[in-house]
């Protein structure tokens, strides 16, 4: 089950690094883990700002739909990771976003909607 959910969660990350390119975003890094306490999914940049995104995946809506998963126990572990790379890359607070990807499974094709600059607190 983790196996295929991992899978899943690489599908989706590849969906949402080709909506980035083709939306002129650079990609810097993913998966990018700041110990055990949290992960930042794709890292980009783009007019100068340097963003991260988590990646949320949803085939159904019965745990929710993925827009909806984006918990606050999620956001203070994807914060720290943020705050994690920040300080090892000395990247200024004004020259960084948070946004968010959920990507949901529809019958013949994928829903991707992109939140900009998502409010962490």
């Amino acid at each position: 089950m983790a196996d295929s959910s991992r899978k899943m969660g690489d599908q989706a990350e590849l969906l949402a690094i080709q909506y980035l390119q083709k939306h002129n975003y650079e990609i810097i890094e993913t998966n990018f883990v700041a110990s055990k306490w949290g992960e930042v999914d794709i890292i980009a940049k783009k007019d100068g700002v340097t963003i991260f995104f988590e990646v949320k995946y949803r085939t159904g809506t019965s745990h929710g739909s993925a827009v909806e998963t984006f918990s606050r126990t999620k956001k203070q572990r994807f914060l720290f990771a943020v705050r994690w790379y920040c300080m090892r890359q000395k990247l200024r607070e004004e020259s960084i976003r948070v946004d968010f990807i959920a990507i949901q499974k529809m019958l013949a094709n994928h829903r991707l909607t992109h939140f900009k600059n998502v409010e962490m607190g």
